[in-house]
């Protein structure tokens, strides 16, 4: 004879309508809600992008990033990349560490491979502070027609890839400053804007100017002053 559950408990196990509209409600308008402020509702996988909003990344430095985004590989140091894990996302770094540019890794995953030329920046959006931005976005970095086949052991910055400006390391005055790489998909190969001011740059004016697309991937990471 089987267990039976009884007449009242199967009552009780119901749920009521309220219940039912308010998982409807909660399905249907709170979490498309959150993540229309927290990221894109229509992203199916919003953690990279939900990173970024964490950081406060976005808004502070780009307005938003497509469902495709995904996370930059980068390896301090460069000198043996494939002894240490990447970078992770908000990851604190120490000055000596990030004294020489990092090894980036330009692919994508399999359900987006990267095609075509990229293009990289590298900006600190907390200068001269977090408190006190009154110099930012300092660029520290700029390669541009990187190419998507780029060899696992190549770097960057190797031919037929164009430096704008070379890469200078972090070295902040006060605080915890966020530094952030981002990567853009160019139109064509041949992009050769002439060099920015290292200071009061903007990320943001600069894609919308040569109509670069994305950022189709990106990192971020931070490092205090005096550590």
């Amino acid at each position: 004879m089987g267990f039976m559950i009884p007449a009242v408990m199967k009552k009780k196990l119901r749920p009521s309508f309220g219940t039912l509209r308010f998982m409807v409600v909660l399905i249907a308008v709170v979490l498309p809600a959150f993540f229309a402020s927290h990221g894109n509702a229509q992203c199916l996988n919003p953690s990279p992008e939900l990173l970024f909003y964490r950081g406060a990344i976005i808004p502070d430095v780009i307005p938003s990033v497509p469902c495709e985004f995904q996370q930059l590989k980068i390896f301090y140091p460069d000198a043996f990349p494939f002894l240490f894990p990447p970078v992770f996302f908000n990851e604190s770094l120490s000055q000596s560490q990030t004294l020489a540019a990092p090894h980036v890794e330009v692919f994508g995953d399999g359900e987006f491979p990267f095609f075509g030329c990229y293009t990289l920046l590298m900006v600190d959006p907390d200068a001269p502070s977090p408190t006190n931005t009154s110099i930012s976005q300092v660029i520290h970095w700029i390669v541009t027609n990187i190419p998507w086949a780029l060899s696992i052991l190549s770097e960057i910055t190797t031919a037929p890839a164009n430096v704008v400006l070379p890469y200078i390391p972090p070295t902040p005055i006060a605080g915890r400053h966020r530094y952030i790489l981002l990567l853009y998909e160019q139109t064509n190969c041949s992009f050769f804007p002439p060099a920015p001011g290292r200071i009061l740059f903007s990320a943001e004016a600069f894609v919308s100017r040569y109509g670069l697309i994305g950022p189709v991937a990106g990192i971020y990471f931070g490092v205090t002053a005096g550590e």
